[in-house]
């Protein structure tokens, strides 16, 4: 078993992606530190950032598998798929 603790994520989309992101982040372990919706402007009007803190146990012994690369912005950051609100699927 391995314990991940101090896990610190900057997460940036809508309100509502936030804390679709954030429910299924804390199913993954547990929130430790949560911050307050941070508006952004310009063209990121109408999204926010948010900082979490996480304390992640795995418990199968295994390392965890990393996230097929799906889509990479022109920043270089790797988009993860995260599941829709309704359907729960990709």
């Amino acid at each position: 078993m391995t314990t991940i603790t101090g896990l610190e994520v900057w997460l940036a989309g809508t309100p509502a992606e936030l804390d679709a992101a954030t429910h299924a982040l804390t199913a993954a372990g547990r929130l430790a530190q949560r911050g307050q919706h941070h508006p952004m402007a310009g063209a990121d009007t109408g999204r926010s950032r948010l900082y979490l803190r996480l304390t992640i146990t795995t418990t199968n012994g295994r390392p965890a598998r990393l996230a097929r690369r799906t889509t990479t912005s022109d920043q270089g950051a790797t988009v993860l798929p995260f599941p829709n609100r309704t359907g729960g699927a990709a």
